[in-house]
């Protein structure tokens, strides 16, 4: 209990330093293999294990980029969300460190949980919308955005949000269908039936 208390005390505080304060700066500064970080996943899941703070420092150089990128895609219109769950990513991460046995990725370990965040912040904004009978959602597109880019970013934010997601893991972070699996708790034909609706989707959306 000891090693777990000082596994959360170092990464949770870590994670919802840096989400909090500079989350802008070090999500922008990503490892270049010049640059990438000494230790292997092993080596770091033991440092962090150990209550190591400059293990949680390199963790979240490694992935949080990685991770809020994929939070922010799953949230869709509600991705201005996206720092607000990658801290509680980070502070449920750190307690659930000591359970990992290295049967998945760390970033997989990671996802996982940050997938049921998003899951549960969906379904608070469900809720709220159904007691608020909100006004249509007015869109905010990036102003970089154009054209092609722009009409796709709409078809990709208005699919159902397992949609979405599955299509994110796939083909933005590049996940193989066992770790998306696992990330999602489901079966590999359940993930390759559900890529195969949310790509039928998308292409419908872009035609209309």
């Amino acid at each position: 209990m000891r090693l777990a208390f000082r596994t959360g005390k170092d990464l949770s505080s870590v994670g919802a330093q840096l989400s909090s304060e500079n989350v802008g700066e070090r999500r922008i500064t990503l490892v270049t293999d010049a640059e990438a970080p000494r230790s292997s996943e092993a080596e770091l899941v033991a440092r962090l294990k150990a209550g190591d703070e400059d293990a949680a420092h390199e963790f979240f150089d490694r992935y949080a980029a990685r991770i809020r990128r994929f939070i922010a895609n799953s949230l869709g219109n509600a991705a201005d969300e996206a720092d607000d769950i990658l801290q509680e990513t980070f502070i449920a991460l750190a307690d659930a460190l000591p359970f990992f046995r290295g049967e998945s990725s760390l970033f997989t370990f990671a996802c996982a949980i940050a997938h049921r965040k998003v899951l549960s912040l969906i379904r608070t904004n469900a809720r709220r919308a159904r007691l608020m009978r909100a006004a249509p959602v007015t869109e905010h597109p990036n102003p970089h955005d154009t054209g092609a880019d722009r009409g796709f970013n709409r078809a990709l934010a208005e699919l159902r949000p397992e949609y979405r997601e599955v299509l994110i893991l796939k083909y933005v972070e590049e996940i193989g269908v066992s770790e998306i699996a696992a990330i999602l708790r489901l079966s590999e034909h359940a993930v390759e039936s559900r890529l195969a609706r949310a790509r039928k989707s998308l292409r419908k959306s872009l035609k209309d």
